[in-house]
């Protein structure tokens, strides 16, 4: 889980552990922090804000894409979650790759853990 906003953070980490228990739950304050820690732990679906301040979600989501290519890693799913619009070249990458995809703030916990779960292949 990547945000910016703590009670966001907690929400949704409390939401996916209890809906999924046996799914690792990690959470990043930035994409900067959410890179890193994809670097050491290829997590298999990534959700993310998309305007977070020291890396945003695109360029996050840009990076990770960047280090699966380079390394030959398998991308992961990337659930981007906003209130803002995003922008088009990032709609492109969603309707290309249907395994990534947008959820627009508020989302329910059901419609998230739903979301997350097909992407695991729960």
């Amino acid at each position: 889980l990547v945000d910016d906003e703590k009670s966001i953070l907690q929400l949704f980490r409390t939401i996916l552990m209890t809906s999924l228990p046996s799914c690792r739950v990690d959470i990043a304050a930035n994409g900067a922090e959410a890179v890193g820690m994809f670097s050491r732990v290829h997590h298999k679906v990534i959700v993310m804000d998309l305007h977070m301040p020291v890396m945003d979600g695109h360029q996050a989501f840009l990076e990770i894409q960047r280090q699966c290519g380079e390394k030959q890693w398998e991308m992961p799913a990337v659930v981007f979650c906003t209130g803002f619009a995003p922008p088009d070249s990032l709609r492109g990458a969603i309707e290309k790759h249907s395994r990534h995809c947008l959820l627009a703030k508020p989302v329910t916990g059901e419609r998230l853990v739903e979301t997350v779960s097909s992407r695991l292949g729960a």
